[in-house]
């Protein structure tokens, strides 16, 4: 059977049973672009600075789509917790419908204005030119990307994440063979350049859907998919949303916050600023990989033990979670300080670019682990049903970020790596507004008479 129970047992070890499968996810994920941006950047600067400017805006479709993966995945647990196994399949294939929905919106929006989205992400010259069309294959394939994160947070809602693990290790490894030979050509497989990564990333994700889909669907999950309940309920999608709507929010803050920032570093510092972020903001991903593990095992488990009552238990997990999840980001954030040359060494032989993303590395990771502190208390926030709290932290985070570093380049006239403190300083500040918010909210949280009959039993 695939799922477990998470309203007993250790939370210690139920969230990393739930953690590390979520981590290996995203770390496969990440190498996606990681893959991507190795062998593009054999092609030119210009060329991952491309890629990165237009993935970033692809994150933003990444966000909403997890937003409405998370406000369906919500339910989905609190039902389960429950004991309500049968409306939280029929959630579980309303999310697929509304992925699906919001997916054709999403790209219809993105190949209309693509050239407006690139522009505005900071793309300029050379860089545009092979954004573009980079975009609009990637934009083109989105429904993959929407119907990748409902499935993997529907694996996640039933305490299983191991399988969507195996399947983004495979799937990984279909990019990884694709890459050289799209990019590069192989035999009858012509040279298409940065359009070859984009295509080994869509044909990889189709293998990941088609055999993740057949898994849920199967008897052994204990939440299945079933195609008749593809279906909308208004009521229901009222409930998805006003979670997952500012759950989208939130994720897509994040993204567009980059965006901004790429757009202040290209403008002032030229194409070698925005080689040497996009390079950062990679690397950076891998610091965040633990929170974002912990972060979604914390909004299972707590999902789950709120339907069943278990406020006490809601309050061990947000502690385990953020200790365990900033703990995680500071060890890495050491480990990218002491090994910044060769991390540069790998991805360019740039000398503006190599000073450039060497002081990203000597003071951005000093903000990692609060930047995990921070998707950690958003995600508890959505666990517990409330989005905007979170929503509201992230604004917080990403606009003192962009406050600072216009202020440190335009009116004080600072070099690069005041940008770079400015995103640390961002991180710390969000944080223990987050921490304080969080606490009181869990503090005072109400659970029905007999659910607290129930825990001190």
């Amino acid at each position: 059977m695939h799922g477990q129970n998470l309203t007993t047992g250790s939370v210690p070890r139920q969230l990393c049973s739930l953690a590390w499968p979520m981590m290996l996810s995203m770390f496969f994920y990440t190498l996606y672009n990681l893959v991507d941006a190795y062998w593009v950047a054999k092609l030119s600067p210009d060329a991952i600075a491309a890629v990165s400017i237009s993935q970033i805006t692809l994150f933003i479709m990444i966000s909403l789509a997890m937003g409405i993966s998370i406000g369906s995945a919500v339910l989905m647990g609190m039902n389960m917790g429950a004991g309500n196994k049968q409306e939280a399949e029929r959630i579980l294939g309303q999310a697929y419908a509304l992925a699906g929905i919001v997916a054709v919106f999403f790209t219809a929006l993105a190949l209309t204005f693509g050239a407006e989205f690139l522009t505005l992400s900071g793309a300029i010259g050379d860089i545009f030119l092979l954004g573009l069309s980079y975009f609009n294959i990637t934009a083109a394939g989105s429904i993959l990307t929407f119907l990748m994160m409902t499935t993997s947070t529907a694996f996640n809602a039933q305490g299983d994440n191991f399988t969507p693990t195996k399947l983004f290790a495979l799937s990984t490894l279909v990019n990884t063979l694709l890459d050289p030979m799209f990019i590069f050509g192989f035999g009858v497989i012509p040279a298409m350049g940065i359009d070859g990564a984009a295509y080994a990333t869509l044909i990889s994700q189709s293998v990941f859907l088609a055999l993740a889909l057949k898994v849920l669907a199967s008897e052994q999950m204990m939440v299945r998919l079933r195609f008749s309940n593809l279906r909308l309920r208004w009521e229901s999608v009222k409930r998805v949303l006003n979670i997952g709507i500012p759950a989208s929010l939130t994720q897509t803050l994040n993204p567009i916050g980059f965006s901004l920032m790429m757009a202040i570093v290209s403008g002032t510092f030229l194409e070698a600023g925005a080689a040497a972020f996009s390079i950062g903001f990679r690397i950076e991903f891998f610091a965040f990989i633990p929170a974002i593990g912990f972060g979604f095992g914390s909004m299972a488990m707590i999902g789950q033990n709120i339907g069943a009552g278990n406020k006490r238990r809601a309050q061990e997990i947000l502690n385990t979670a953020v200790l365990l999840g900033a703990g995680a980001a500071f060890a890495f954030a050491v480990t990218a300080y002491v090994l910044a040359p060769l991390i540069v060494e790998a991805f360019t032989t740039d000398a503006t670019v190599t000073v450039y993303t060497l002081q990203y590395f000597r003071i951005v990771p000093f903000g990692y682990a609060f930047f995990a502190m921070t998707f950690i208390v958003a995600s508890t926030f959505q666990g517990l049903g409330h989005s905007w709290p979170g929503f509201w932290i992230t604004v917080g985070r990403v606009g003192t970020m962009l406050i600072l570093a216009n202020v440190f380049v335009a009116k004080l006239s600072l070099p690069i790596w005041s940008v770079w403190l400015a995103i640390a300083l961002g991180g710390v500040l969000a944080s223990i507004a987050g921490l304080i918010w969080i606490r009181l909210v869990v503090a005072h949280l109400r659970v029905p008479e007999e659910s607290q009959n129930r825990e001190t039993a």
